[in-house]
């Protein structure tokens, strides 16, 4: 999940509600280390979202049991592990991997006339994945591409206001396709939220809760101040593919899983020059879009990060 960092405003606290998705990225400028800890996991949180607590969220054994059976996939397929320790390597797995093109079906949760979307907003916010996976804004060209299928529109005040409440109502109703296939919701994920994702590893027993969720005011052009450039949806779609927070495990044990994103101890907010938290070689990845940084200063996903997607899809999104 990704959250958001405060600035001005503080957030009020929104109670995390049962439910199956990856986690929430949480943002508070304020945080302290322990209460990163907490924070690994697939969501993005908004400004003084202190005390939320992501849902589902991974600690370093639970992540550790992830790549196990992972890579035991991965082995069977003739694949080397998503873990990969070399840069050199995943650059050249990502080189000659074949280019990934994701049917996207977005769905427009709204009250009324308020978050009812324009399809226009909508296509930008595809240009915007487009770009991000592309390595358009910088970074590498993850060889992955969207293409967005169709937008669907539901008129629904509780699903648009609660949308974590409700996943388990819309998600069945609206989704399309099959494992491979994007469901993209916009909905009001409330005043801690930005987006949350599922992981793939989750497909097989939940394929009906599979999909992202975005506040649609993070979509580009739209009213959150510093994280509405449309980087919630890139940062969410990365979890779906298969990626953790930068700062996943801290400054231990295994980190994201990918050789060239250096070891970070906690979440970035705002935009800070020189943050380096871990003292393994490296500054912190705060350009990275796993990280929590403000969309105006996301600009790049790595060769690993785009080894590790293909990896990832190839064991469970193929």
């Amino acid at each position: 999940m990704k959250l958001l960092a405060a600035t001005v405003l503080l957030a009020a606290f929104v109670p995390a509600m049962p439910s199956t998705p990856s986690t929430p990225r949480p943002t508070a400028e304020t945080l302290s280390q322990d209460d990163c800890t907490h924070a690994h996991t697939s969501a993005r949180l908004r400004p003084g979202a202190h005390g939320h607590r992501d849902r589902n969220e991974l600690t370093p054994g639970q992540a550790e049991t992830v790549e196990r059976q992972l890579n035991r996939i991965l082995r069977s397929l003739g694949l080397g592990p998503a873990d990969e320790t070399s840069a050199r390597r995943s650059r050249e797995h990502l080189r000659t991997a074949q280019q990934i093109n994701i049917p996207v079906h977005f769905h427009v949760l709204h009250d009324g006339a308020n978050g009812n979307v324009s399809d226009a907003l909508v296509e930008r916010q595809i240009s915007t994945l487009n770009d991000s996976y592309g390595g358009r804004n910088g970074g590498a060209d993850t060889r992955i591409s969207f293409e967005l299928r169709e937008v669907t529109r539901t008129d629904n005040a509780a699903w648009f206001k609660d949308p974590e409440r409700y996943e388990a109502t819309y998600k069945p109703t609206l989704r399309k396709g099959d494992k491979g296939t994007l469901n993209l919701y916009s909905a009001d994920t409330g005043s801690a939220l930005l987006g949350w994702s599922t992981f793939p590893w989750k497909y097989e027993a939940e394929p009906n809760m599979d999909g992202v969720t975005v506040h649609y005011g993070s979509m580009p052009g739209a009213h959150i101040e510093n994280f509405n450039k449309g980087f919630s949806a890139t940062h969410e779609v990365g979890h779906w593919l298969g990626l953790y927070h930068t700062f996943q495990d801290g400054c231990g044990g295994e980190g994201d899983r990918v050789a060239d994103t250096p070891d970070q101890r906690d979440p970035t907010h705002g935009c800070p020059s020189g943050k380096d938290t871990c003292p393994s070689p490296g500054l912190d990845p705060v350009n990275n879009y796993m990280d929590y940084s403000y969309d105006t200063c996301m600009t790049s996903f790595t060769a690993g990060q785009g080894s590790r997607m293909h990896k990832v899809w190839t064991a469970y999104r193929r």
